[in-house]
């Protein structure tokens, strides 16, 4: 091979990515599954190595190198070469002994740091070799563009190779990265984040493989939100509000938006905050965009307004109101955009779009086809950057398929040698393992499965999933209290087998990713209460025997047993970590939690 085709995502803030597009094959890796710290926003050098380690490359027979980046707002950004490190650099300060880091240890470490005296973080910011390394790089670091630092990052792991980067605009990645993945011809494409290139949301017209703007969202300055830190300087929009109702909450923005979205269905949404939003907000029917007062939207959270909206409203029916605004100005604006380009298909990217509520009265309200990518959020847009960059240089994209298993995968020899140096005993029965996990679920054990590639995206589809029976009333109890350590409200979704929708749903089509909701039918609801949240909603993934034959296996069984071809899945991982991504954290977080049982390439492992 001596051509290569990447698109990043980094330096926006969260969600770091590597997507290599190939002849044969689409590899496609978070930062954050590596580092294990959520979010992870710093350089994907470490997913590049993945990538090279896991597709066998040889790096030094590379001799051009084609590379995607987004966002165009970053392409000529002059900063100290160094200052990207600074994250990294910090999180190791905070760090101390930790051999893995995760996000709510680092953000109540960094308060602690920050509220301390100016001695005490003098005294522990120069006692530490990653405290003088960063003071040194920021103040003899030479100044160059991000450009520059990517080329000579990019030299390091491919020594030959000619590079050609080319920065495109954040929108319109997210939007190259769904329409390919859908499969529609043509198509409305819809992209809603909270900041990209000064823009919250985008309509496209696509045809043929060619994307027109016909409609785009500024973000505009509300100084009372300047004093958010992560809702971009104050430039807001419908995405950042959501985020920042999710901050004083208590929860962490970008991140735990769908604890407020599951909360919000213990709410009601009709009181005064959620008119004051819909008052703040405006759709421009004729440039198609969605306008937000900042004076109103300034008045509402200036401190004494916020302080008092808190204090008179519950926090569900706060949550409610900023669910409901979310996706009632989505409806009224995509209804107008409908009126002026009637398509039935309409494909979504974008962080908004996890919000799998608001996607679910899109599809029962205006479109007949509707896709989410499922790495609708920043780590997705590396997908997008892929796909500009392949068609710039006339490459031929490999088809992205149904499922997003584009990540790593590990060998029988590797997990035995994992196991062996855990030191744990293990059993190998290859594919009657995932009847024995329909078994042992049936009665009443919860296990997790790792197997085949890793998913790409926040979804966990089969292959790096805790399951367990939804015939349990309790079921979500246990899970949320004694593995996954979440708040008792937060529901589970899911996996089916794809021939039960119509049995099972009013209204439904067959999504395989867990982007969207739907309503169970209401006599279903008691005999599967695991798998349906207080509003009879269900987060669902169907799924066939092509996309996965031996989860499909399992779920089968299931429903030899049970009469449902329906169980649990959540992601694997302990609360605070990120999904696993190899046998090493697969044995960490089996052990960190109270899972009973653990499949891994068709090996059964118990606890020790």
């Amino acid at each position: 091979m001596e051509s290569l085709i990447l698109g990043f995502n980094f330096y926006g803030g969260h969600d770091s990515s590597v997507c290599g597009l190939f002849e044969d094959d689409i590899y496609a890796l978070s930062q954050e599954r590596i580092t294990r710290y959520k979010h992870d926003a710093i350089y994907p050098i470490d997913a590049i190595y993945e990538m090279i380690r896991y597709k066998k490359i040889d790096p030094s027979k590379i001799k051009n190198l084609y590379v995607g980046v987004a966002s165009k707002d970053f392409e000529n950004l002059i900063f100290n070469q160094y200052n990207y490190e600074m994250t990294q650099t910090m999180r190791k300060l905070i760090q101390g002994k930790r051999e893995t880091i995760y996000i709510k240890d680092y953000v109540k470490d960094k308060e602690k740091l920050q509220n301390s005296s100016k001695a005490t973080k003098l005294k522990t910011f120069l006692t530490n070799k990653h405290g003088l390394k960063y003071l040194y790089m920021t103040l003899f670091g030479k100044k160059i563009t991000l450009k520059t630092m990517v080329n000579n990052h990019l030299k390091k792991a491919f020594p030959n190779a000619k590079i050609d980067i080319k920065f495109y605009e954040h929108h319109l990645t997210h939007a190259y990265g769904t329409y390919y993945a859908s499969g529609f011809q043509d198509s409305l494409v819809f992209t809603f984040d909270g900041y990209g290139d000064k823009y919250f949301s985008k309509i496209y017209l696509a045809n043929k493989d060619e994307l027109k703007e016909v409609g785009s969202s500024k973000n505009v300055y509300v100084p009372n939100l300047q004093k958010f830190e992560f809702a971009d300087q104050g430039y807001t929009s419908v995405g950042n509000i959501y985020s920042i109702i999710t901050y004083l909450m208590g929860f962490t923005p970008n991140a735990d938006e769908g604890k407020v979205e599951a909360l919000a269905a213990f709410g009601n949404h009709q009181n005064r905050f959620y008119q004051a939003l819909i008052n703040a907000t405006h759709i421009d029917e004729i440039n198609l965009s969605i306008n937000l007062d900042a004076d109103k939207l300034n008045a509402l959270f200036a401190q004494p307004s916020i302080d008092e909206i808190f204090q008179e409203l519950s926090r569900e029916d706060i949550a409610a109101a900023v669910q409901n605004y979310t996706q009632e100005i989505t409806l009224a604006y995509l209804k107008v955009v409908k009126q002026r380009y009637p398509q039935k298909n309409l494909s979504i990217a974008g962080g908004v779009s996890a919000n799998v509520i608001m996607n679910m009265n899109i599809f029962e309200n205006l479109f007949e086809n509707l896709y989410i990518l499922p790495a609708m959020g920043d780590d997705g847009i590396s997908q997008g950057a892929a796909i500009m960059c392949a068609k710039d240089h006339q490459k031929q994209i490999h088809p992205f398929g149904q499922m997003p298993y584009y990540g790593s995968s590990y060998t029988k020899d590797e997990i035995i040698q994992t196991l062996k140096e855990n030191n744990y005993s293990y059993q190998y029965i290859g594919d009657d393992a995932y009847e024995e996990a329909a078994k042992l679920i049936c009665n009443g054990k919860i296990g997790a499965l790792f197997h085949g590639r890793c998913e790409f995206g926040p979804r966990a589809l089969g292959n790096r999933s805790i399951i367990a029976d939804v015939r349990n009333k309790d079921i979500q109890k246990i899970i949320n209290k004694d593995i996954k350590n979440r708040p008792l409200f937060q529901p589970f979704c899911p996996s089916m087998l794809q021939e039960e929708r119509e049995r099972l749903f009013e209204k439904a089509y067959d999504n395989k990713h867990m982007t969207i909701a739907f309503k169970l039918k209401s006599n279903y609801a008691t005999q599967i209460p695991g798998a349906v949240h207080i509003d009879n909603t269900a987060r669902v993934q169907f799924v066939s025997k092509e996309d996965n034959p031996n989860y499909y296996r399992l779920i089968k069984k299931v429903q030899d047993i049970t009469g449902f071809g329906v169980i649990i899945n959540t992601s694997f991982n302990k609360h605070g970590r990120t999904m696993v991504l190899t046998p090493q954290h697969a044995l960490q977080d089996f052990e960190d939690t109270n899972l009973d049982f653990l499949v891994m390439e068709g090996f059964m492992i118990y606890k020790k």
